[in-house]
C-alpha cells in the first residue's frame, strides 16, 4: 500500500509539469484588419473579438462595399506593402506567415488612394534585354532602402508588373508632400550597375490621372518607370 501511494505522489507531482511543457508548446499570433477608408468600406471579422489566436486557427476576413459602382473593392493588402487577394473574402489560418497587418481596400479618385504600385519599367539599351533587376525606395529622407520589385526586362527591354507588390502614400495621396528615392539594380551576366530617381509623390504628381512617370538615367541607359494609384481594373487579368 506504502508503494501504491508513493507512485500516486510521484504522478500527481509530475502533472504540472506535463501541464506547463504542453502549454509551453503552445504558440501565438495576432492579425489586425482594418479598411482603408470606413467611409467608403469596410470588413468582417470572424475572430475580431481577439486578433491573438492560437497557431492553426483558421480566420475569415470578408470586405464590404459600401457603394459597389463607385467605390469597388480591389484587394487585401499586408502590412501596407504587398497584396495577398483581390478576392472579398480571405479564408487563412494564423501562422507566422499570416501574422500581421491587413488592409481591405477599396478604389478611391486618383488623388486620393493611399496605395500605388509598378505599371511597367522601359529600358532604352538593348544590350541589357534580359537583364534581371532589383527595384528599391526610401522615404522621408532616410537612406535605408526598402525591396519594392523585382524582375527582368523582356525582349523587347520591358517588363510589366503583376502589382503585387505596393507603395504605400500615407497621407502623401491628399495633403501632404513626400520625398522618394528609387534605386534599381540591373545585372546582365556579371555586370551590375545602379541607377537612382528622387521625385516627390502627392495628389499632384498625378495630374488627375492615376499614373506618374520617374526616370532613372546614365551616361548610355535610361529607364522609365510607370506609377499606378491601386484600381478594381488592375487585377481583372491577374
Amino acid at each position: 500500500m506504502k508503494k501504491s501511494v508513493k507512485i500516486l505522489l510521484s504522478l500527481l507531482c509530475l502533472c504540472p509539469i506535463v501541464l506547463l511543457t504542453a502549454c509551453g508548446d503552445s504558440t501565438y499570433y495576432v492579425i489586425n484588419v482594418s479598411s482603408s477608408d470606413d467611409t467608403i468600406g469596410t470588413f468582417s471579422n470572424n475572430r475580431s473579438n481577439n486578433p491573438r489566436q492560437l497557431e492553426g486557427t483558421s480566420i475569415t476576413l470578408t470586405a464590404i462595399e459600401k457603394n459597389l459602382d463607385e467605390n469597388p473593392f480591389i484587394c487585401w493588402v499586408k502590412d501596407n506593402n504587398t497584396v495577398v487577394s483581390t478576392e472579398r473574402q480571405l479564408q487563412m489560418t494564423y501562422s507566422s506567415q499570416t501574422a500581421g497587418n491587413y488592409t481591405a481596400v477599396f478604389e478611391e479618385s486618383p488623388s486620393g488612394m493611399m496605395y500605388t504600385a509598378v505599371d511597367y519599367l522601359n529600358i532604352n539599351n538593348p544590350s541589357y534585354n534580359g537583364a534581371s533587376f532589383t527595384l528599391y525606395y526610401s522615404n522621408r529622407g532616410s537612406d535605408i532602402y526598402v525591396e519594392l520589385e523585382s524582375g527582368s526586362f523582356s525582349s523587347e527591354g520591358e517588363y510589366l508588373s503583376s502589382h503585387m507588390a505596393v507603395l504605400y502614400l500615407g497621407g502623401a495621396g491628399t495633403m501632404a508632400n513626400y520625398q522618394y528615392n528609387f534605386k534599381i539594380d540591373i545585372t546582365l551576366a556579371e555586370e551590375t550597375i545602379s541607377l537612382e530617381s528622387q521625385t516627390i509623390l502627392s495628389n499632384n504628381s498625378f495630374n488627375g490621372t492615376s499614373t506618374t512617370l520617374i526616370n532613372f538615367s546614365n551616361d548610355n541607359i535610361e529607364i522609365s518607370m510607370s506609377l499606378e494609384k491601386l484600381n478594381n481594373s488592375l487585377y481583372s487579368v491577374v
